[in-house]
Order: structure tokens, then sequence, then C-alpha cells
């Protein structure tokens, strides 16, 4: 895709130019290599004047870390909250996966767009965000652990991976259905493969 291919569109309504250009900018490097993406283009579909970006953020590198950090940040601490307020693991579990596939289905998923990218981001940044994804996988397996006595440790952990490589994909596919019939669909699948023990 090329910048002159990028349509122009009218900001939404009420929506603050900061999150348009978040938005914008996470369609585009999620499809796109982060030196094939311009200011130009992000400016473009997102509505607004290129001098427009630079309100909000120093530069494109600036505004790709953006992209990553604060949506990983906030699943992050919603997986904390769960964990310290759900008694059950199966039921914590169920609302932290749902929540993930929810976070997929809405916007670009913050950690494929960290991996396609991940040379494109200063090394203390990299190293940052990288702590924040094992922090949020930590939660998890916090939580897949007692619920999967059969698994080792490291097994556990490849599990957990498994299921957010397969969950992070959603968001590549054609799919062709709604939101929330996607959201039960791949919570479902998500759900099986870390609570379900093999059949003997």
């Amino acid at each position: 895709m090329t910048g002159d291919r990028v349509p122009a569109r009218p900001p939404a309504a009420g929506l603050p130019r900061r999150e348009l250009l978040l938005t914008a900018a996470a369609e585009l490097f999620l499809r796109n290599p982060y030196d094939l993406v311009t200011v130009e283009m992000i400016c473009a579909k997102a509505g607004i004047s290129g001098p427009g970006l630079y309100r909000h953020f120093r530069n494109k590198q600036a505004l790709l870390i953006a992209v990553v950090e604060a949506p990983l940040e906030y699943l992050q601490e919603f997986a904390r909250a769960v964990t310290e307020a759900e008694s059950d693991p199966r039921a914590a579990m169920r609302t932290m996966v749902e929540f993930h596939v929810g976070s997929v289905v809405s916007a670009p998923p913050t950690t494929l767009i960290f991996l396609k990218n991940e040379l494109a981001f200063p090394e203390a940044d990299r190293r940052r965000i990288r702590r924040a994804m094992n922090l949020y996988a930590e939660e998890w397996i916090s939580v897949v652990s007692p619920l999967r006595p059969d698994l080792s440790e490291p097994e556990v952990r490849v599990l957990t991976q498994a299921v957010f490589s397969m969950l992070n994909s959603v968001a590549t596919l054609n799919r062709g259905l709604d939101g929330q019939t996607l959201v039960k669909t791949m919570s479902t699948a998500a759900l099986h493969a870390l609570l379900s023990p093999p059949a003997d």
C-alpha cells in the first residue's frame, strides 16, 4: 500500500485527534512495515492535516511506541485486577480470555504490531515493552497453572503463548463474522485449549 492509496476521511465526531492518530497508525503498522508507513499516510487515514500529528507526538517513532505501549499496559492492568479480585481461577481465566479476544476484535493487537516492527523501536523502549508483555503472560500463567496440574511449568508457558498467537491472529483474518460471534468462537477455542487435558 502506498501513501496515495490511503483515502482521507473526516475525523469521527467527538473522538480526540490523538485517538484518531493512534487508531489509524495501528491499522497501518499492522498491515505495513514501519519504513513504508509515512506520516502523510497516517494523517490521511485519520483525516487530519500533516502538521496535526506533531501536536500530539514528537515523530512517527513516538507514535509507534504509543500505539503499542498504552493498550498493552491496559491489558496487563486488567488481567492483574481480575487475578486479584476473582477467587475462582476458572472464572478468572474466562474473563481474561474474553477481554483479550474483545480487544483484538476491536483494535489491531499490539503484540503483532510490536513483533512486525520491533527493529524500529529504540533499545530501551523495546526492552520495556518486552518486559510488559512478559508480565501480562505471567498473569495468565498464574491462572492456568493450578487448573492444569497435568502440565509442567514450561508446558503451561508454551500453551499460553500458543493461545496468545491464535487469538492475536484473528486481526489478520478475513473473517466475515460479527464481533460478538467472533468473540464467542475464539473464547471457546482458547478456553478449551487452556483448560481441557487431552483425552486418554
